[in-house]
């Protein structure tokens, strides 16, 4: 090779070697020596240098502990040793946690707990965890063991589920104790219309009436909201049509109609997919004229639904509360039906909106929904 005519490399002359073959030499071995000394200093100055583990622990609030492939423990922080005893290093896990099965197992089989653990006079409840350390598959391998304290988070859910028990009952007493009554005032009210010849009784009678519905739908209404939606239980496939015509028949409808445009055929649970949709139908025949004309339908371009109406609609300030519980915009619904639409699509992981209608009136528009596979589709709608 050369460079402009002239040899990168000076050629070895017979009695030596040239130059630049000594420079390329002590640029060798300078490089030679620095890795050395590289590796010199890794060794001295970390590599040499122990951890502190136990310092490293002890940073953890939580007790901490680790074990080695034989589940003996190794090293355990402050707040490990405050629950089991200062001396624990070297004896078995199963040693440390005696008294205390459950842990014994949990760690025998590497799986997660929640326990509950005498702490300085306090009980305290932990959740056990356990963390490999390397990556796998590398066995025999080390665990760091974990105590998290959910005391807070344990005694809270206790006293949700203790609420929403009392609740529940609350709730069916009340229900119970105004039903039967209700259903007598009904009946009378029913039985002396149809004798009344004075045609202001009968109008005042069918004011009680309206009122005895009124009643009725209230007591459905915080029945339902009381027991909450929380759980749907399993899923089926469920025409879209099928549900809005149960629901339909379901809602003292006047002079109201109303069409189904889909084919949409939906996971849900049939029984509150009616409901949601018989609320819906109930709002607008309640909110809007006696000749008001609701559509159901497929969304464009994502799946889900909407209901939609020829009504007055819905103020844009007003849609952020119309869902909840207690909200209405005249004297003729309860304030609950929509709270309870909004519970039953969130408990299916829907998400429910309103908005204009084509037609002015109010549109309510449910997205997140799963279409049914297309075997059940065929044969559900069938």
């Amino acid at each position: 090779m050369s460079w402009l005519g002239q040899p990168l490399v000076a050629p070895l002359s017979a009695g030596g070697l040239s130059f630049t073959y000594y420079v390329i030499a002590f640029i060798l071995a300078l490089l030679v020596l620095g890795a050395g000394l590289g590796v010199w200093w890794v060794r001295t100055d970390a590599g040499d240098q122990p951890v502190d583990s136990e310092r490293l622990l002890n940073a953890f609030e939580e007790p901490v502990a680790v074990l080695d492939p034989s589940d003996d423990v190794l090293l355990a922080n402050v707040p490990f040793r405050m629950i089991f005893g200062s001396e624990v290093e070297g004896d078995a896990a199963e040693t440390v946690f005696e008294g205390h099965s459950d842990l014994v197992t949990a760690v025998a089989d590497k799986e997660e707990i929640t326990t509950e653990l005498q702490n300085e006079g306090d009980t305290r409840t932990y959740q056990l965890r356990l963390y490999p350390i390397g990556a796998q598959p590398r066995p025999p391998r080390k665990w760091v063991v974990v105590l998290h304290d959910v005391t807070e988070h344990e005694t809270r859910q206790r006293e949700l589920e203790a609420e929403n028990e009392q609740l529940e009952q609350f709730a069916s007493l009340i229900s119970h104790d105004l039903r039967n009554p209700l259903d007598v005032a009904i009946g009378r009210t029913n039985a002396i219309r149809e004798m009344a010849e004075d045609p202001d009784l009968d109008a005042h009678l069918a004011r009680t009436q309206d009122a005895h519905k009124r009643m009725q739908q209230i007591i459905t209404d915080v029945l339902t909201l009381a027991r909450g939606d929380q759980d749907v239980g399993e899923l089926e496939a469920v025409p879209l049509e099928t549900a809005a015509m149960d629901a339909w028949s379901h809602v003292d409808t006047n002079g109201a109609t109303v069409s189904v445009e889909t084919q949409l055929v939906i996971e849900a649970n049939e029984q509150r997919l009616v409901r949601v949709l018989e609320n819906l139908f109930r709002n607008a025949v309640e909110h809007g004229p006696d000749d008001v004309s609701i559509v159901v339908g497929s969304l464009d371009g994502e799946a889900g639904f909407f209901v939609a109406d020829d009504g007055p609609g819905i103020d844009p300030t007003d849609r952020n509360a119309i869902f909840e519980a207690g909200y209405t915009a005249g004297d003729e619904g309860t304030g609950l039906g929509l709270a309870i639409v909004s519970g039953i699509a969130e408990a299916h992981g829907w998400t429910v909106s309103v908005t204009d209608s084509a037609d002015g009136g109010a549109r309510f528009e449910f997205t997140g929904v799963e279409t049914a596979p297309d075997g059940r589709t065929a044969k559900t709608a069938e």
